[in-house]
């Protein structure tokens, strides 16, 4: 365990905790996004991301974390970063890519997606990345002003290509946020 706080710890995602990192998402992901895809079916979604194929390339990726989100012994989301990677080619590889960050719904609004925000800024800072930089739905309005409060700025809009989602709720941005020196 990976502490942050008195009553918040990340643990490491392995290969072996597919099927957990699978029944957690499972728990999240449809309640929060599954308006988004025809007939509501996010199945593909989720098994796209989180099935143990994925899962091996995404742990085999160079300089990732990946690990559960633990408030008061329970596991109650998923972080995804990568350190010294690129902003779509825009940008020096010296950034950190916050990949993924969900949270239950009962984890919202207690101030744990800031504290994991801070730590993976400090994580930044350790690799010496001088930017953050993350991609969001634009319908997202809650997490827009979240990443905003945190001092991202929108710098580039695009589409998503998944036929199963409903054209109109496929818009995304990309957020920066530089890092002091």
């Amino acid at each position: 365990m990976i502490p942050i706080s008195n009553h918040l710890q990340l643990e490491n995602i392995t290969i072996d905790l597919q099927k957990d990192l699978m029944a957690l998402m499972l728990e999240i992901y449809p309640p929060a996004y599954k308006h988004l895809w025809i007939n509501e079916d996010s199945d593909w979604y989720l098994t796209h991301c989180f099935s143990p194929e994925n899962l091996k390339l995404e742990l085999n990726e160079t300089n990732t974390f990946y690990g559960f989100v633990i408030s008061n012994s329970k596991r109650v989301g998923i972080i995804r970063f990568l350190v010294n990677t690129g902003v779509n080619n825009s940008y020096e590889k010296n950034t950190t890519f916050i990949h993924r960050i969900y949270l239950s719904q009962e984890a919202q609004g207690k101030g744990i997606a800031k504290q994991l925000f801070n730590w993976i800024e400090k994580r930044a800072n350790e690799n010496k990345n001088k930017v953050l930089w993350l991609k969001a739905m634009d319908t997202k309005i809650q997490a827009l002003k979240f990443y905003e409060k945190q001092g991202f700025k929108i710098v580039d809009t695009f589409s998503l290509d998944f036929n199963i989602m409903h054209p109109h709720l496929r818009g995304m941005v990309v957020m920066t946020k530089t890092l002091l020196k």
